[in-house]
């Protein structure tokens, strides 16, 4: 042997230690990477003049800060939240320069770290819209929006009636007074107020002044253009206008002939700043709100697949489906009492008896469905520990983390649960006409349908979705379904009437567009002649595709080696997969769930366990040699047996083991 040099061992010891080093610095930065990803994708972007919070920036923005907020709890994947964005974004832009005093705020509640942030404040439905008042202290201080959202002039209006409602009860500093002058005071004295300013815009409006207060707050601080308001008796109101509505003048310093003045009552802020803006828009110096930029989420593409098929029912959908339904969707409010928790409860019960999947996962919902049956109020942490004791007593049957197949959309806020839902819904009622087409007792509205319908309706937190699926129900008439093959029939007929009203829209994902089902790429002989769907040809093929539920793996899984011999040569070799797919309703869940309680109660009972050993310690010493004497025979037989087989098999064995590559040493 030949001994290393010292300075050849010194330098691979300095080359290992700097490998070490920088494979730590990869470790580390790939970390902070995927700390700081979400699992939602942003609707709002740094464009946007949107303070974008989570639930590590939330309270220090919200809590104790010297304005007020107006936030939207939104979820990315949520129909009706991407719809809003483009409103939202406009009514942010429009009141862009309130944010000294009011910052328009969202919340992705899509973001799993931010799940605890919006169960605190009690959203149980998207897009949900709070006022946080100036220096807010807890979640308390939070007063839900329940005006018309959609409508940004209104909602302008009475976001500058609640900051004026907080100016009267707090005085904040450094804000406007929100008090219109006194009837004495005149247009000379209001020229004097305002020293140097080169501008004055004064409204005339009675209370609720809310034309006054929303431009009271957007120029407030402009430095070339004061705002004040009059109410229509005042004799500056009186001098100019007689016919009782809200009005504007714009003066220059001094000059007590306007500038201009409205010829008809004006009904939105915007008026005053839109003529303030052509008038004078490039002589005033308007102060520019500071605003954080939106911290929106890294668009992280759907993962590339090969298996990635829209028209395929994979299990993989279904379990993120009901993953996600358990543990994000559920578990939203606080509590869950009255209406929402006998809809919890409806629907746990249909579960039980048709939700597909494997085994563990029905039993799961069995057990579920027991434990909830018994329950007035539920909260959220309830809820989840039992989800949690449930899921680890079964071994994990459904994944914590969300990965989707077939329901995979171009977009991580795209398709998803939305489409693994739908995928749920129809696999139940394929399963539920499977096990109750003979039976006459069997309701379909009230066994499986009206139970999804409550379900939606309580707990699917896209709200208009919900709202509009209770209208698509009673517009289908859901309470006339009666016949059992109609119970997967009639949700075909919704999902397809819903799709038709929803292509286009903001929410179709351009890389797999709505359409009716089954198109003809995959079912051409469910159309007629003229181009429609055949029902007497696509129903069959509807029942045959739901019940057909694909068991591919999200990830390939390795094979394992076969190889076939004969005389000691090798015939044939290949690789081989599992195939699970047996696995999907297999076996009796009852029964199954009936034997577990006998043997945990037989296995609970002390007085059985006491018996045994307390009665081995009394066996008469000849009792217990009789009894050793027959496990020695047995085991003798066995022994003689394997010695038999091993003589038969010692050739074959020896050659295999030498001729096969595979195994030489």
């Amino acid at each position: 042997m030949h001994k290393k040099e010292p300075g050849v061992a010194k330098s691979v010891c300095i080359a290992a230690i700097i490998a070490g080093v920088f494979m730590l610095f990869v470790l580390v930065v790939i970390l902070a990477v995927s700390a700081g990803r979400g699992n939602g994708e942003s609707l709002y972007d740094k464009d946007d003049p949107i303070l974008e919070l989570d639930v590590d920036t939330f309270n220090p923005a919200i809590y104790g800060v010297k304005k007020a907020h107006f936030v939207e709890f939104y979820s990315s994947w949520c129909g009706a939240c991407i719809g809003y964005a483009p409103t939202f974004k406009k009514f942010a832009k429009q009141l862009e320069k309130w944010a000294p005093l009011v910052q328009v705020t969202v919340v992705n509640c899509a973001d799993d770290k931010n799940m605890p942030l919006c169960r605190e404040h009690s959203v149980s439905s998207y897009p949900f819209l709070r006022y946080f008042k100036y220096n807010s202290a807890s979640k308390d201080d939070g007063m839900k929006y329940s005006g018309d959202k959609y409508d940004i002039n209104k909602l302008a209006h009475d976001i500058a009636g609640l900051a004026q409602a907080d100016a009267q009860r707090q005085n904040p500093e450094n804000w406007p007074t929100f008090l219109p002058l006194s009837d004495s005071t005149t247009l000379e004295d209001v020229f004097k107020s305002i020293g140097s300013t080169p501008y004055l815009a004064i409204v005339v409006q009675d209370s609720p002044s809310v034309i006054a207060w929303s431009n009271l707050i957007n120029y407030h601080g402009n430095n070339a253009l004061k705002v004040a308001y009059v109410e229509q008796k005042h004799q500056i109101a009186l001098k100019f206008f007689s016919d009782g509505g809200a009005h504007a003048l714009l003066f220059s310093n001094g000059n007590a002939e306007p500038m201009w003045k409205s010829s008809s009552p004006i009904e939105k802020w915007l008026d005053v700043q839109e003529k303030v803006e052509e008038l004078i828009g490039d002589k005033i110096a308007a102060r520019s709100p500071t605003i954080q930029p939106v911290n929106a989420a890294p668009v992280i593409a759907a993962p590339s697949n090969p298996l990635n098929n829209q028209f395929e029912v994979q299990l993989v959908d279904l379990k993120s489906a009901m993953s996600y339904m358990l543990y994000k969707e559920i578990p939203r409010r606080e509590e869950i009492r009255d209406e929402p928790l006998a809809a919890l409860k409806q629907w746990m019960h249909t579960l039980k008896k048709y939700a597909p999947g494997t085994t563990p996962m029905r039993r799961l919902f069995f057990r579920l469905d027991e434990w909830i049956q018994l329950r007035s109020v539920v909260t959220a942490n309830e809820w989840t520990a039992k989800v949690d004791e449930i899921q680890q007593a079964l071994g994990n049957p459904l994944p914590k983390e969300i990965a989707w197949m077939a329901c995979a959309g171009s977009k991580p806020n795209l398709r998803g649960y939305t489409c693994g839902l739908w995928t749920l819904a129809h696999t139940i009622t394929v399963e539920a006409y499977k096990q109750e087409k003979h039976n006459t007792a069997f309701k379909p509205v009230i066994d499986v349908l009206e139970p999804f319908r409550a379900f939606i309706f309580h707990f699917l937190s896209c709200s208009e979705c919900a709202q509009n699926f209770t209208k698509e129900a009673e517009k289908n008439q859901l309470h006339l379904v009666t016949r059992a093959e109609d119970v997967y029939a009639w949700l075909w007929r919704v999902h397809n009437f819903v799709n038709k009203r929803l292509s286009g829209s903001l929410t179709d994902d351009p890389s797999f567009k709505k359409q009716q089902f089954p198109p003809k790429s995959v079912c051409p002989d469910c159309y007629d002649s003229n181009g429609e769907i055949d029902e007497a040809k696509a129903l069959p093929f509807v029942f045959k595709y739901y019940s057909n539920i694909k068991t591919d793996p999200a990830e390939n899984v390795p094979g394992y080696k076969v190889v076939e011999y004969k005389e000691g040569k090798t015939l044939s070799a290949g690789q081989r997969h599992l195939n699970p797919k047996f696995q999907v309703h297999a076996g009796k869940v009852d029964q199954l769930e009936a034997n577990e309680k006998v043997k945990n109660v037989l296995d609970a009972s002390p007085q059985r366990t006491w018996k045994d050993i307390d009665g081995y310690d009394n066996i008469p010493e000849s009792s217990r040699t009789h009894w050793y004497f027959i496990w020695l025979s047995l085991i003798g037989v066995a022994l003689i047996v394997v010695y038999c087989k091993y003589r038969k098999n010692r050739s074959k064995f020896w050659k295999t083991f030498y001729y096969q590559n595979d195994f030489k040493l």
